[in-house]
């Protein structure tokens, strides 16, 4: 209710670009039309409340984040706390797994605080906070030694995730990151690949290359249940089903036969036309563009600020990421993730922001 007041009622208002108040409306709208004519309105409306819920730390991370000195400070929380969290699952995997080994390592899934794939974005966004810090002299946040020893255990975890959809969005936004800001690294990125391709054990390259193996189970499932989208929107092409419990509809249209088959269709793509037609997908398409010219702009405006040019290149990466990510899962809706991902998305406005403001956080 407060960011609702401050976005209507404050002076802080301002920093609040109003297309982007129209764009998550109109998305908003659709859900809720959507859900007011589906055939379970109570649970989709339940489901929806909760998703736009998420939205707000979108904005509540551009209006109430007050300055510079204020967000190093949190990001500096967030990523002690994820390298916390990261080394105590690193001491459990080596007491519970390293003993008694029950599958290989490359098909290993690290799982104690949540479920693989979205503990592998989660850490996979905190990285992209985190690597552009190491490609510039100053120490905006603490010492690169520090920062280093705090990374180590994300990393780590981040592999022990097994995430390939993640691993591969992460790699891809780090192309982009050394394209817009240190060829060094980017050239280094490359040249590392190459070397994993050509000395990695071959269980670890096997884990890797299977993202482009059509036959591989995880894959083959996904086309399965893409195929059953499709039919499903076919039959809801303007307004979808709603968010309602995806089994349900499924199983309307086909027997489950793979693991998670059906519990959603593991693609932001597939999943939101699914729940909310192809009104509800354009607006989505439109808002997500949106943002990211938005992002692009933010870091073109800041080219002469660096830290404030960070936090435009870790917004314009996490978007990148999410989007790549979500062509092979539903990470749009996951929760636990989508609490982090709005807070980057929020970077490059603030970044904005701050700069209107003359603080351009230079202050080490």
């Amino acid at each position: 209710m407060l960011t609702v007041f401050k976005l209507f009622y404050s002076a802080e208002k301002l920093t609040i670009d109003r297309n982007l108040l129209y764009l998550f409306g109109a998305f908003i709208l659709v859900q809720v039309i959507s859900s007011a004519v589906c055939g379970n309105p109570a649970d989709s409306f339940d489901h929806i409340y909760r998703k736009i819920s998420l939205y707000i730390v979108f904005f509540v991370s551009i209006l109430f984040i007050k300055n510079t000195t204020h967000l190093k400070r949190l990001l500096i929380v967030l990523i002690a706390f994820t390298a916390l969290i990261s080394t105590v699952e690193i001491i459990r995997f080596a007491f519970e797994y390293i003993p008694n080994p029950t599958k290989p390592l490359s098909e290993y899934r690290l799982e104690y605080y949540g479920y693989p794939v979205t503990n592998g974005e989660i850490k996979m966004v905190i990285l992209l906070i985190i690597i552009p810090f190491f490609l510039v002299k100053k120490n905006y946040l603490m010492n690169k030694l520090y920062l280093a020893l705090l990374t180590l255990p994300v990393l780590i975890t981040f592999y022990l995730t097994n995430a390939r959809n993640a691993m591969l969005a992460l790699f891809a936004a780090l192309i982009v990151t050394g394209l817009l800001k240190n060829r060094y690294f980017l050239g280094g990125l490359v040249a590392l690949a190459l070397v994993f391709l050509l000395i990695a054990p071959a269980p670890l390259k096997e884990r890797a290359l299977s993202i482009a193996d059509l036959s591989h189970p995880s894959n083959h499932s996904r086309f399965v249940m893409w195929e059953t989208s499709l039919k499903i929107i076919n039959d809801n092409i303007l307004l979808g089903v709603g968010d309602v419990d995806n089994n349900v509809i499924y199983r309307m249209y086909k027997t489950p036969q793979y693991h998670g088959e059906g519990s959603h269709m593991h693609s932001n793509i597939f999943q939101i036309l699914v729940n909310f037609g192809v009104l509800g997908f354009a607006a989505w398409l439109v808002l997500m563009i949106y943002i990211f010219t938005g992002q692009v702009k933010a870091w073109l405006a800041t080219r002469e600020f660096e830290f404030l040019n960070i936090l435009a290149l870790i917004s314009i990466t996490s978007m990148i990421a999410l989007q790549i990510a979500g062509l092979t899962e539903w990470n749009f809706g996951d929760a636990e993730f989508a609490a982090i991902f709005w807070f980057n998305l929020a970077l490059a406005f603030l970044a904005i922001k701050f700069k209107a403001k003359g603080d351009t956080g230079t202050d080490g």
